[in-house]
């Protein structure tokens, strides 16, 4: 029983590893994203396999050395693996997380060719960098699912944040992932060695680790969702010329009824408009403080109003369905949630106040 529950989390990094490859075999995600959250899973399996001979009481130097590197490396790849889900370029601030694994890498074996000095120093400074690196991963990855969000509201005007559902269950899971490993480390493998007390920790990481795997085998972004059309003409536009695509933006929304189609997005408006989606973003976003999405949702909620007030619906569910529909809104929950944030009550309350 002792062995089968230690070699639990190396079992399930195994798995995945082997999932995950014969995913990147076939081509079926995009080559960053299926790359990347192997070397997770392949760096997992390397540190659980170490985890799993230490406790066997097979542990040699070698073992050691790769443990070390192994745990040092899992976050910043998990990081990795998020800014290639969401199609974000690697900054200086992810080839950072990397120091600590690339100077052991280095301090390591350098420390045991000079006679094997005293380690402890070394561990825990390992130990500091993993706890910096867990709350930097948490915090980016916050920050990273933040700005894909934005993006989102500068592609689309329906209601999309479902996509981005799995990515936030990713990012809670690898923050509980974080606080147990970085428990873990702070107690040290010592105290569990021997001890039925490795069973917590054991079945703990199996399950984070195995539920890890699902949701990042379940976890795709289109790539119209997130991609970003590098454009700087908004920056060397004229005054005149950034009132005169307002000016354009604002009769095909409110002439042409642009509005009125739920899955308009951002492409669509600047090919009515005869431009780009980058300039029309960036001008919508500087003239008027608002997300293309916050933008449209202005001119829909406008719309619902003068339906809401029309005398030729009487019934107040026909008056509601009929708003939604005309206005181009995705969902009864879109609508009723948009039409407060924009007016500050709800539809009803507007119907009977203007009666």
């Amino acid at each position: 029983m002792y062995q089968l529950i230690i070699s639990l989390p190396m079992t399930v990094c195994l798995f995945w590893c082997i999932f995950f490859a014969i995913r990147a075999v076939r081509g079926e995600d995009e080559p960053r994203v299926k790359y990347t959250i192997l070397l997770f899973y392949i760096a997992s399996t390397v540190l659980y396999v170490n985890h799993w001979l230490f406790f066997s009481n097979h542990e040699t130097t070698l073992g050691a050395y790769t443990y070390l590197l192994a745990n040092l490396g899992v976050y910043p790849l998990y990081y990795t693996y998020l800014r290639a889900l969401t199609r974000t370029k690697l900054t200086w601030d992810n080839y950072l997380l990397f120091a600590p694994t690339v100077l052991m890498a280095v301090f390591f074996p350098l420390n045991h060719h000079l006679g094997g000095l005293e380690q402890s120093p070394l561990l825990l400074a390992a130990r500091i960098c993993f706890a910096v690196q867990v709350v930097w991963v948490w915090i980016c990855g916050y920050r990273l699912l933040h700005a894909t969000r934005s993006r989102m509201d500068n592609t689309y005007t329906d209601d999309r944040s479902y996509i981005l559902q799995p990515t936030h269950t990713l990012l809670i899971l690898i923050g509980i992932t974080a606080v147990v490993s970085t428990l873990l480390n702070v107690l040290g493998r010592d105290l569990f060695d021997g001890s039925w007390l490795v069973y917590i920790p054991a079945v703990l990481m199996s399950i984070l680790l195995f539920s890890l795997g699902y949701v990042a085998a379940h976890t795709t972004l289109p790539q119209e969702t997130v991609s970003v059309e590098e454009n700087h003409e908004e920056d060397k536009a004229t005054t005149q010329e950034t009132d005169d695509l307002m000016q354009k933006i604002a009769t095909a929304l409110r002439e042409d009824k642009l509005f009125a189609d739920s899955h308009l997005t951002i492409q669509d408006l600047a090919t009515a408009v005869g431009s780009n989606r980058t300039y029309v973003s960036n001008c919508i976003n500087r003239r008027t403080g608002l997300s293309f999405s916050q933008y449209v949702a202005r001119y829909r909620v406008e719309y619902a109003k003068t339906i809401l007030d029309d005398p030729q619906y009487p019934d107040d569910h026909e008056t509601l369905a009929q708003a939604i529909a005309q206005s181009g809104f995705s969902s009864n929950q879109a609508f009723y949630r948009i039409f407060k944030e924009v007016t500050g009550i709800t539809p009803l309350q507007y119907r009977y106040r203007n009666r």
